[in-house]
This record gives C-alpha cells, sequence and structure tokens, in this order.
C-alpha cells in the first residue's frame, strides 16, 4: 500500500526538497465532480502549490466539485467518439493558453495527457498523467490493441511524471507490458488524512438499530457510480428471494441500467436515495448499512482493469468500519481476506451469488467490524503521501528549470 518501493530507483528522490511559491499547477479534468480527481486538487492545494483547473463539462455525477478556479475547455459527451476528438481539438488552444501560465500540467487520464502534450508544445511546461483506469482498448487483443499500446507507450515516456491509483497498474502494464520508464509513484484512492481524522471513532462505529436478521433485515449499502448491470441483478435477486432477510440501499449516480431507478420502483425491498456529495454525505450513507457492495461480475482472462484497479468504496468502508462484500481476485479480495473483513464471491450466477449471501450470519459481521476497527490508518487512508506527491512534482519542476 502506498508509495511504490520501486520509486527512489526510477529517479523520484522522496527527501525533502524546497518549494518554489511560483510552482503553479495546472489540473486537467475530462470532467467535474469525480470525487478522485477533486481529492487530488486538494491534495496539490496542501502541498502549497497554486492550483488552477482546466475542465471538460459532460453528464456525470456530481459527487465533488474541485476547490480551485476552473477553466471550461468545452463540453463531450458519454461514447461519440470522433465527435469527441472534434471537440478535443477544439480546445487545444484554450488549454494551451492555460498551460502558458502553469509551472507543470498534472492531466487526469492518458486522453487528457496526450491532450497537454500537443497543446503544450514548446512551451517547456512538464506534463504529470494519473491513471485511475485502464481502458479496454489498453489491453485488447490484435493490432487495434497493440497500436493504443504503442501510441500509449510514446506518450507516456514524453510525460515527466506517471503517478498512479493502484501499484500494478505501474508494474504490470507500465513496466511489464508497454516497458515505460517514465519515473512514477502510487496513490490509492484512500481516504484524506484529514478528513479521516475529523470523524470520531465513535461516529465510525456507529450501526443501523437493531439486530440484522432478529429486528430487522441486514441492510447492504451499494453507493457511487452504479453502473453494473450483474451487481444489480445480484442484488435485486436477494431483495426479490430473500426480502424478509435482506434489504438493498443505492445511492449514486444510475448509468447501466439506464433504467435502474424505475425497477428500484418496483422492486419491493430495494431503496434508491439518489445522488449524494463526498465526502460531506459518507458518513451518514456508510453508517445506515450494515454490509457494503464492492464487487462486480467475474473477472476474465482479460479483465486486466477489474483486477487491478481499487475503487474508493473499499478506503470508506475500511474508514467507517463497514464489512465488504469482494470479488475474488480482485485487489479488493486479498485485503479483505488478509484482514478478515468481509464476504468474498467466486460465482456468477446472480441466484447462487444471492442464495450464498444468505449464508452470512451476525457473528460474522460483529468479526468483521472488530477486525475493521484495528485495521493500520494506512490502508485506508493518506498518511506521507502528500509529502510523496509534493517532492515528486518539485523533482519535476526543478529537473525541468
Amino acid at each position: 500500500m502506498g508509495a511504490s518501493s520501486g520509486d527512489t530507483a526510477r529517479g523520484i528522490r522522496l527527501d525533502s526538497m524546497s518549494e518554489s511559491p511560483s510552482t503553479r499547477v495546472l489540473v486537467v479534468l475530462p470532467l467535474l465532480g469525480h470525487p478522485r480527481e477533486s481529492k487530488r486538487v486538494e491534495m496539490l492545494k496542501a502541498c502549497g502549490f497554486e492550483v488552477k483547473v482546466a475542465a471538460f463539462v459532460r453528464q456525470y455525477h456530481e459527487g465533488r466539485l474541485p476547490d480551485a478556479a476552473v477553466t471550461i475547455l468545452g463540453r463531450i459527451q458519454h461514447g461519440q467518439y470522433l465527435r469527441r476528438l472534434w471537440q478535443l481539438l477544439v480546445a487545444m488552444p484554450r488549454l494551451r493558453s492555460c498551460i502558458r501560465g502553469a509551472s507543470v500540467v498534472y492531466a487526469s487520464g492518458p486522453d487528457l495527457a496526450v491532450l497537454s502534450i500537443i497543446a503544450g508544445s514548446f512551451l517547456g511546461v512538464p506534463v504529470v498523467v494519473e491513471v485511475g483506469d485502464l481502458r479496454p482498448i489498453q489491453v485488447a487483443d490484435g493490432l487495434r490493441g497493440w497500436l493504443a499500446r504503442r501510441v500509449d507507450r510514446f506518450f507516456t515516456q514524453r510525460c515527466a511524471l506517471l503517478v498512479s491509483t493502484t501499484e500494478q497498474f505501474i508494474s504490470e502494464y507500465y513496466r511489464k507490458w508497454i516497458r515505460v520508464t517514465t519515473p512514477a509513484i502510487t496513490l490509492e484512492n484512500k481516504v484524506e488524512k484529514a478528513y479521516g481524522q475529523s470523524v470520531p471513532s465513535e461516529r465510525r462505529s456507529v450501526v443501523p438499530e437493531g439486530i440484522p436478521f432478529r429486528d430487522r433485515p441486514l441492510r447492504i449499502g451499494y453507493f457511487g457510480l452504479l453502473r453494473c448491470p450483474w451487481s444489480w441483478s445480484v442484488l435485486r435477486t436477494l431483495a426479490e428471494r430473500h426480502g424478509e432477510r435482506f434489504e438493498v440501499v443505492l445511492a449514486g449516480l444510475p448509468m447501466d441500467p439506464a433504467d435502474l431507478v424505475e425497477q428500484v420502483a418496483s422492486t419491493k425491498g430495494v431503496t434508491y436515495i439518489g445522488q449524494f456529495k463526498s465526502p460531506s454525505d459518507l458518513c451518514r450513507l456508510y453508517t445506515s448499512v450494515d454490509l457494503v457492495w464492492a464487487c462486480y461480475q467475474e473477472i476474465g482472462p482479460d479483465d486486466w482493469n477489474l483486477r487491478w484497479a481499487r475503487p474508493n468504496r473499499f478506503y470508506e468502508s475500511c474508514l467507517f468500519q463497514r464489512p465488504l462484500v469482494s470479488r475474488k481476485g480482485s485487489c479488493d479480495s486479498v485485503d479483505v481476506a488478509k484482514f478478515d473483513i468481509g464476504h468474498i464471491v467466486s460465482g456468477s450466477d446472480p441466484i447462487e451469488v444471492a442464495d450464498l449471501l444468505t449464508k452470512v450470519t451476525v457473528e460474522d459481521l460483529n468479526r468483521w467490524r472488530v477486525n475493521m476497527s484495528n485495521l493500520p490508518e494506512r490502508v485506508y487512508a493518506y498518511t506521507d503521501e502528500e509529502q510523496i506527491l509534493k517532492d515528486a512534482i518539485l523533482r519535476v519542476t526543478q529537473i525541468r528549470a
């Protein structure tokens, strides 16, 4: 967990450096409202940097808006890739104008790193790329995947720093698959240190009134981007087949299935409470349930993103001591098993998975919660990552000075 152990060997010196008061970071975002990206803006500000944002606008869950001055680069839609390409090209002059005033560009995702490198040509401003997901085309077989990886390698090599939310993206994909040598650090999707410390331990351990299975149904929460049809199938099946013992609470942006809200309305035992703000609503959400759904469909041989990624839900669940339902083979399941903090799913049939969840007992829940209360803080909250990021950014600006 935390920063990559190979950072110093790859040219990132993590000892303290003198900070220039003129270090100006331009954060380039594909949208507004993503909690991880807004969290990174706050982290960069906490490092003492002057931070501005250049972002596109699209329909998305506005769970957390960045607290910084924002320049809108344009509006883009999900999918519609040819139209999106044109919109990106149109945005280049405005982005270049923003880059002129920056000491370093912090781009969220390979697409915007490419855009930033091209838009900032000959300006001498280094580009940092943060990778939170791998897209299917990056790991695809055949000519299409090969070309995507060649382009990815070409531009990532031209970035001054690679930041990833999971060590596996760096060690497996960027080092082994495409052999990128760009200096790299890992910043997981952990909760911010200040926020974690602001929630008293007695508040984290609050549980819904009554004993599950005896006084009331056990409550399972599924929070965030609601875009996994398989997950919805399992949870709906659980409510329909075992409604006297389980109830399901959904919160966030419904994406797939598109008519999720309508389906919820016709399903007894399931409640959709709407979108939420992060982090202000997290305590209310997590302490209202007994178990958190952090699972997804069975991981196929080529589902590298599902195998390597680590979503916010894992870290937030640990902070609020809510046991998890995790997918076998995922990064999360390793820690769920290691610390004994939840139920691991290995099946794929929704009915089978739903029926197996009925084997969870009150004793299981109590044991998992106790184990979560004893987790080291570094598992779920930032500790020294802010300093690691600060030193890495300062190193980048000094090299290019």
